[in-house]
């Protein structure tokens, strides 16, 4: 478990770099995102139907581009693949909101993602 924790803390403090965003990586923070908001905030419902229609088109994006990069993976395969490194990471936020509560300014980091990800129009 100790280095998924240093994973998701390189997560919290990656930068936006000039290159272009790798879909996983969006599906990654989309998901540590939804982590921390499902256990500390309560969204009103159009934020979460927003947000959530978001990850949904990311996740299928991200379903695509695994396969794109894994021709051999079966769709049950790649969806189990995005869905074990999912789970995984949400381990990790809520590993880390019982250690340090919501206000961890890690958490507060990906609170702040969950709103800018729910405003997004692609």
């Amino acid at each position: 478990m100790n280095k998924y924790l240093m994973l998701v803390m390189l997560l919290f403090s990656a930068t936006a770099s000039a290159e272009i965003t790798d879909i996983l990586k969006i599906y990654e923070h989309f998901t540590l995102a939804s982590a921390a908001a499902g256990k500390c905030i309560k969204p009103e419902k159009e934020e979460l139907t927003s947000f959530l229609a978001n990850y949904q088109m990311v996740s299928v994006s991200a379903l695509t581009e695994l396969k794109k990069r894994k021709p051999d993976l079966s769709d049950e395969q790649a969806r189990k693949i995005l869905k074990d490194g999912g789970v995984k990471l949400t381990k990790v936020v809520y590993g880390v909101i019982d250690k340090e509560g919501c206000e961890s300014p890690k958490i507060q980091d990906l609170l702040k993602r969950f709103h800018m990800q729910a405003a997004w129009k692609p």
